[in-house]
C-alpha cells in the first residue's frame, strides 16, 4: 500500500497583503504559487484592526510594512494567524520588491503563528500567544 487516505500534503499558507504592500509584491507571491489576497480588492480603507481580524477568520497570514500588526498581535493579543513584517525602507524600490518576494517565499511555510520581521540582512521570528 502507498499511503493512507488519511495522510495529507502540508498544507501551503495563505496570505492576506495590507494595503501599504506593492502590488509587483503581490502579483509575485501569487506568481510563485502562493494564495495571496490583496487588501486593496477587498477592503480598500478598513482599519488595521479590521483588517486582523479578516485575515485571521480566513487563517491567512498578514504581510504588511505596518509595525502596527505586530503591536496589535504581541502587545494587545489580538488574534492573528501570523504577521509577516517587511522592514525593507534600506533597499530601493525595485530591489525592496524582487527582495520581499523571496524572502516571503522562502519562509511561506514557517509563517503561520509567528510574528516575523522581514529586513534586509537577517529575518526575525517570534511566536504568537494570544491574550
Amino acid at each position: 500500500m502507498r499511503g493512507s487516505a488519511l495522510q495529507s500534503e502540508p498544507r501551503v499558507p495563505s496570505f492576506f497583503a495590507d494595503e501599504c504592500v506593492a502590488r509587483a509584491i503581490v502579483e509575485g507571491l501569487i506568481q510563485r504559487g502562493l494564495d495571496v489576497v490583496d487588501a486593496k480588492d477587498v477592503c480598500r480603507g478598513d482599519s488595521d484592526e479590521r483588517i486582523l481580524a479578516l485575515a485571521e477568520a480566513a487563517e491567512r497570514v498578514v504581510i504588511t510594512r505596518d509595525w502596527g500588526f505586530g503591536e496589535m498581535a504581541i502587545r494587545h493579543g489580538q488574534a492573528a494567524a501570523g504577521v509577516i513584517i517587511l522592514s525593507l525602507y534600506a533597499l530601493s524600490a525595485g530591489v525592496r520588491e524582487r527582495y520581499a518576494v523571496e524572502k516571503v517565499a522562502e519562509i511561506a511555510d514557517q509563517s503561520p503563528g509567528h510574528l516575523t520581521i522581514i529586513e534586509p540582512w537577517r529575518i526575525r521570528r517570534r511566536p504568537l500567544t494570544g491574550p
